[in-house]
């Protein structure tokens, strides 16, 4: 059941499936494009990507109208599926792919061209192109290259996972600040998840660490490390790929990261290992996916036990008896449905066989009378609920009254028989006696407004 929900969660409810496969391929020409032209990895990720923007976001308005807290809950759980990904891959470059941490990656600009000119590893007549190193020849401590057990140099990506901007300091402040503010904004609704609460303590502890580095990056760069700088040598690999070849170090006043970024509180080379002269610290990009782990393992956690009670919020409003199980089922049944302005949802007279909650828009409910003639009856708007009297009278089997869209309409319909499932089955009454008298009420009042406005029409 709880795969069912995320699935109905996670899938395209507002977007038609034809944008959605038009979408796909468009996105996939794209990417075939980019890899045959050689782009860098984040350009194809890019291009991946982009025709999904517009619909994910989209779809991302109707889930928060439709779902509320619940819709931020899960965008910030993507959110931080996806930062924890980034490092998970830069680690995997790093130890299992001969990367090396170099972000951002050397750059195929004039000096580095000269260089690999006068070391005989790039043709004169190649301009300089200042695109991005895709592959680096892993150097070693004198900065010269790094050899195999085949007397080969040592070849890797650059680090920097797939986007290649992953330790550009203000990127990583921004994505953790946003997963700050948004996981406390998501507490003020489920303030009873304790994982929420765990995910949100490593939040504020990973975001102090980043807080202290962006400090000493941006606003303390007056002492400047003194140490080696690596020299890059580039040339073509295939397509715009490039290849850094280091070819030595020269002493060098350096910055924050090319120091290795000390001064991080926890990491190799940290204020920790600084203060108490121990050494073995994890790297920075190993310790930050550590932390990364931490966050998105309680963040999962808490969207799942949400996921369990998924409710749509309009059907809340207008089932508010219900008990969270019911809503949460009757949320996984309903459907979609749009209207242009002035389109008939049904007609007086129509067979009743579904009825409707109202998301966005409005609808005139009208009756039509015998000489031709329609007499207005009320304007219904978003949370509340109609075509339930033929589902609640056995014996009004037909529409009593016609529906208009006033404007453009969006409408959640439960068929006849998801509006049965509302009900026991034994007894064919309403597992809630509340939500049946709500119902009951509503349907009462409904046709009180009917009778009175057809009695003083003479009708």
């Amino acid at each position: 059941m709880l795969i069912k929900k995320m699935g109905r969660f996670l899938s395209f409810e507002s977007v038609d499936l034809k944008m959605v496969l038009v979408t796909a391929f468009i996105s996939y020409l794209l990417q075939i494009n980019a890899i045959i032209s050689g782009e860098p990895l984040y350009l194809i990720a890019f291009y991946t990507l982009l025709p999904w923007i517009p619909l994910l976001a989209f779809e991302g308005v109707w889930k928060i109208q439709n779902y509320a807290a619940v819709a931020f809950l899960g965008l910030f759980t993507i959110l931080q599926l996806g930062h924890f990904g980034e490092h998970f891959i830069q680690v995997l470059q790093i130890d299992l792919w001969n990367g090396t941490v170099s972000c951002p990656p050397p750059l195929d600009n004039f000096e580095n061209v000269s260089r690999a000119i006068s070391n005989g590893l790039r043709d004169s007549q190649l301009d300089p192109t200042m695109y991005s190193v895709e592959q680096i020849i892993k150097s070693g401590p004198d900065g010269l290259p790094v050899l195999g057990l085949d007397g080969q140099p040592l070849i890797g990506p650059a680090a920097c996972a797939v986007f290649g901007q992953l330790d550009l300091e203000i990127v990583h402040l921004v994505w953790e600040l946003i997963g700050l503010f948004g996981t406390a904004g998501c507490l003020y609704f489920f303030s009873r998840n304790f994982f929420l609460w765990i995910a949100f303590a490593c939040l504020c502890w990973h975001a102090l660490e980043h807080l202290t580095i962006t400090y000493f990056y941006y606003f303390d760069q007056e002492a400047i490390w003194s140490g080696y700088r690596q020299l890059w040598a580039t040339y073509p690999d295939t397509g715009n790929s490039f290849i850094a070849h280091p070819i030595g170090k020269e002493p060098a006043m350096l910055n924050f990261y090319e120091a290795g970024g000390r001064f991080g509180l926890m990491a190799k080379y940290g204020m920790f290992e600084q203060l108490t002269g121990f050494t073995g610290m994890p790297g920075r990009a190993q310790l930050h996916m550590g932390y990364n782990l931490a966050i998105t393992i309680p963040t999962v956690l808490g969207f799942l036990k949400e996921a369990t009670v998924i409710r749509n919020k309009y059907l809340e409003q207008s089932f508010s008896k219900l008990s969270s199980k019911e809503l949460s089922n009757l949320s996984l049944k309903v459907k979609n449905v749009k209207y242009k302005k002035g389109e008939r949802v049904f007609s007086q007279g129509d067979t009743a066989d579904r009825c409707f909650v109202i998301t966005k828009g409005k609808a005139d409910v009208i009756l039509e009378q015998k000489k031709s003639s329609e007499l207005y009856i009320a304007t219904l708007g978003a949370g509340q609920i109609f075509g339930e009297i033929g589902l609640l009278d056995e014996k009004a089997k037909q529409r009593s009254a016609t529906i208009v869209a006033k404007t453009a309409l969006e409408c959640l319909v439960i068929d006849k028989g998801t509006f049965a499932d509302l009900m026991d089955s034994e007894t064919g009454e309403f597992r809630s006696d509340d939500t049946k008298k709500e119902l009951l009420k509503l349907a009462n009042i409904r046709l009180d407004d009917i009778d009175k406005q057809g009695y003083l029409d003479g009708n």
